[in-house]
């Protein structure tokens, strides 16, 4: 308890986090993702409700529930790639370029409180964001339809990316002594992820879907299964991918923790829910990524 206590009396954080809320960056940054997204949401629940039968049945309402629900979250996460990375992938090497990292060296600061500064002075503003935007549900929660298992799995890997790309953006500050290399290669490694694998497997589908397939059909059981858990954890690793299949395996099979796939008459796979393979493998990427800044700092000061 007293470890977690020192850790969010951080100076670091304490100082540029007021700073970040003091001026009328912060603000502007605030209303504008509420009202882009308040906005959209408004936009989405009128044609829904325009395209509603009259008397409105109860299983359109839970569509059109899930279906605002869905915009909302895809609004977050694109939102998180773009403001995570511009929050911390400067965090260090900005103090370099403006000549004041010496002046935090000779403090008693020690590496790891500086990088830990730095690192939640940023995720706190992104968990805000989250935070301010909870209300824009309402819609979906008064139409139906949305079970609450959905809504934790969906904070949850929220909350996890914005850990994840903060981590990357401390992590490059710290290696890079130019801000814009940093947020380069920050901003390179969210798209990527977020967009770009999608893209790359929904044109490598269409492309060998039916190739694939025959290929498949030729190799024995135990290949069929190493590629198939490839497959999963390829799938596992991109954060719309893992909240489309969760949400699949949370409303075919109701269940959360994970899902049973035939691979032939005789044999079938089980395979953990993408949800917790995401949370696992970018938590402990966070962790690393942290550990690496502040080994990266320390020889910096030695």
């Amino acid at each position: 308890m007293r470890n977690w206590a020192k850790l969010w009396k951080n100076p670091v954080m304490v100082k540029d986090f007021r700073t970040r809320m003091r001026g009328n960056r912060a603000f502007i940054l605030l209303t504008a993702h509420l009202l882009i997204m308040g906005g959209f949401a408004f936009l989405v629940y009128i044609l829904l409700v325009s395209s509603m039968s009259p008397r409105g049945s109860l299983e359109e309402r839970r569509i059109f529930g899930k279906a605002i629900f869905g915009l909302l979250v895809g609004m977050e996460m694109v939102m998180i790639s773009f403001v995570a990375p511009a929050l911390t992938s400067g965090a260090i090497s900005t103090e370099r370029e403006r000549q004041t990292y010496d002046l935090l060296r000779v403090t008693l600061l020690s590496p790891r409180s500086l990088v830990m500064g730095k690192y939640l002075s940023g995720l706190v503003f992104i968990f805000l964001l989250l935070f301010t935007s909870l209300p824009l549900q309402s819609p979906a929660f008064l139409l139906g339809g949305l079970l609450p298992e959905e809504i934790i799995i969906a904070i949850l890997i929220l909350a996890v990316t914005a850990i994840a790309f903060c981590a990357v953006g401390i992590f490059t500050s710290s290696f890079f002594n130019r801000t814009l290399v940093s947020t380069v290669l920050t901003y390179a490694f969210a798209i990527f992820l977020v967009f770009g694998i999608p893209i790359i497997l929904i044109i490598f589908l269409t492309l060998f879907n039916t190739s694939l397939g025959n290929l498949v059909e030729h190799l024995s059981q135990m290949w069929q299964a190493v590629l198939l858990g490839a497959a999963w954890l390829l799938l596992s690793i991109t954060p719309f991918g893992t909240i489309v299949a969760s949400e699949a395996i949370l409303l075919e099979e109701n269940s959360i923790l994970y899902t049973t796939i035939s691979l032939t008459s005789k044999m079938k796979l089980v395979l953990p829910s993408p949800w917790l393979i995401y949370t696992l493998i970018y938590l402990l990427f966070s962790g690393l990524l942290l550990w690496l800044s502040v080994r990266r700092v320390g020889k910096l000061e030695k």
